[in-house]
């Protein structure tokens, strides 16, 4: 008796070990599960944040998209892909006299090179379609579908894109704010700084901006019946924007808002991933388009003017939807004859280090995709542009306090002007990108440039509440009523900062130097646009635009 129960009191601490041992185990399985799932749901909402999921972009003739499609089901018959006749274009659409300037070759690369001129022009066929594709089969994964694409003939004369989440030139999820703060500085400052204060309609019209470039020397030619005719397209939010998940076909007349300004909706646009419910990323922007337009409707107030919802409240959009109307846009004005200026103050930010267990770990990977971001269609369509003797004005990005210089696509590219902004001192802003060129965008620096303090770069608009048109950190542009809260029921104007604001300036300007020059070429508006800057005599200035000095060049080319 003594002896079984000495041997059971034996097998006691053994048995209490395996349990002890079966326990750490069943929490090392759990934690590495946990940790699966975390970086996989990560993972799936960093891909959210980038591109769109189960759609890809086409680019090529008729004939050879279906040749690709038809060699994609031999290859692998799960892979099925449906094209959305909505958000598709065929440069047949761009009617004449459009098609007299296209060739009849098929698309080539060089049809893609970026650069004025006939050669690249007569190179693009008038069967070359830019359209969007859904992945309706089993193979919905748009890495494997791209990687199958590259593998197949047919592939090698086709040009395939994701269809890249675009936004505001500030960061994936499109809208003014980084996750750890401001849009600046890299350790974050309180969201209210960031917010657009209240202003007056007297700021506006005496804020240092209009005085900085020479406004009043635009309004002196305005004479309305010697202009000739001129059409913007402004592509941004809408302060139409309603609050559900789907955008219904909205308008609104020139003769329903203060800046006399069409406003359109496209049905169907395609909302990217919404950020979270009360997270940084879930601000209300949509006056952004409206306030940027103010800029241009003082510069060239006979222009008119067309504000087209590519962007969602939050800033959010994608290629597709802005590839669609962009081309649909020039190519009324073509049909039409009318001279065209566009206006993106928005862009494709560049890949941000993926950091899936924040805020616990600040570990850093890869993005969790292999896509390479080549952009395209974009660059398709701002050739096509070009072409069609559209000037092309983008806002550089406001990412440099982050230590990134260039600017963001599609500023990038040759044909379009890329603007970053200035502040009073005819100095690039703490926070902007490079550009071609500068316009007041104002600044979240010191105001002093001689302060012995370094001061951080982060937004100050708070601070212009009480300092009238000349804050130092703003411009100052108008508010739409829809977008107001009750409580702000009688505000009429908003201070705001970024190269968002300081490219609808530039466009303003290149609208009215067409309006009193019709025959310049759109490359020819970019020169002399650039041939009036005000030019930089110290290391910290940049070339900002002035209308005075811009109009002697374009009397200078013309004579």
């Amino acid at each position: 008796m003594s002896t079984v129960a000495s041997k059971s009191n034996r097998d006691a601490p053994v048995n209490r070990t395996n349990r002890t041992v079966l326990i750490i185990l069943l929490l090392l399985v759990l934690l590495i599960a946990a940790i699966f799932l975390s970086y996989r749901n990560a993972a799936q909402a960093a891909r959210d944040e980038y591109f769109m999921d189960g759609e890809i972009i086409l680019v090529g003739t008729t004939t050879e998209l279906d040749a690709l499609i038809q060699e994609l089901q031999t290859i692998d018959d799960n892979i099925i892909l449906t094209i959305d006749p909505n958000r598709s274009f065929s440069l047949q659409d761009l009617g004449s006299p459009a098609e007299q300037t296209l060739g009849p070759q098929t698309v080539a690369s060089a049809a893609l090179q970026i650069g004025s001129g006939s050669a690249a022009c007569s190179q693009l066929s008038s069967d070359l379609e830019i359209n969007l594709y859904e992945l309706t089969g089993s193979t919905d994964d748009v890495e494997a579908v791209l990687e199958a694409i590259d593998q197949t003939t047919a592939g090698s004369s086709v040009l395939a894109d994701a269809n890249w989440v675009i936004g505001a030139p500030w960061h994936p999820t499109g809208s003014p704010w980084h996750p750890t703060g401001s849009p600046w500085h890299p350790t974050g400052s309180d969201v209210d700084q960031g917010k657009p204060t209240p202003a007056t309609m007297d700021d506006y019209l005496e804020q240092w901006a209009f005085s900085t470039i020479g406004l009043v020397d635009a309004q002196a030619v305005n004479t309305g019946s010697e202009l000739a005719r001129i059409r913007v397209g402004v592509f941004d939010t809408s302060p139409l924007e309603s609050n559900g998940p789907a955008a219904a076909s909205v308008q609104e007349s020139p003769t329903q808002n203060a800046l006399k300004v069409q406003i359109d909706h496209p049905e169907f646009i395609n909302t990217p991933v919404p950020p979270e419910e009360g997270s940084r990323q879930d601000i209300n922007v949509a006056n952004h388009g409206y306030f940027g337009t103010s800029f241009i409707r003082q510069l060239a107030p006979a222009s008119e003017i067309e504000l087209i919802r590519v962007l969602t409240k939050n800033n959010r959009g994608d290629l597709a939807t802005l590839n669609h109307e962009l081309l649909t846009f020039m190519g009324q004005a073509n049909q039409n004859g009318i001279m065209t200026v566009v206006n993106m103050s928005l862009g494709v930010p560049p890949l941000e280090p993926f950091r899936p267990f924040e805020p616990w770990l600040d570990w850093e990977f890869p993005p969790p995709f292999e896509l390479v971001r080549q952009l395209n269609s974009l660059e398709t369509v701002m050739q096509i542009g070009e072409c069609l003797d559209v000037v092309m004005v983008a806002a550089a990005g406001n990412d440099s306090a982050e230590s990134l210089k260039v600017s963001n696509y599609p500023g990038h590219w040759g044909t379009v002007l890329s603007v970053t902004a200035s502040n009073q001192d005819n100095q690039q802003s703490c926070y902007a990108n490079d550009g071609d060129l500068a316009a007041p965008g104002g600044d979240g620096g010191p105001s002093d440039p001689k302060a012995e303090e370094p001061i951080a770069c982060e937004p100050k608009l708070h601070e212009c509440v009480n300092l009238g048109p000349n804050c130092p950190y703003s411009v100052i542009g108008y508010v739409h009523p829809s977008t107001l809260q009750s409580t702000e029921a009688a505000v009429t104007h908003h201070n705001w900062v970024g190269t968002s604001f300081a490219a609808p300036m530039v466009t303003g300007l290149a609208a009215l130097v067409r309006q009193l020059n019709p025959g310049l070429s759109a490359a020819e508006v970019r020169d002399v646009i650039q041939c009036g800057t005000v030019k930089p005599t110290t290391p910290q200035e940049v070339p900002v635009i002035n209308v005075a000095r811009t109009l002697a060049c374009a009397r200078d080319l013309n004579n």
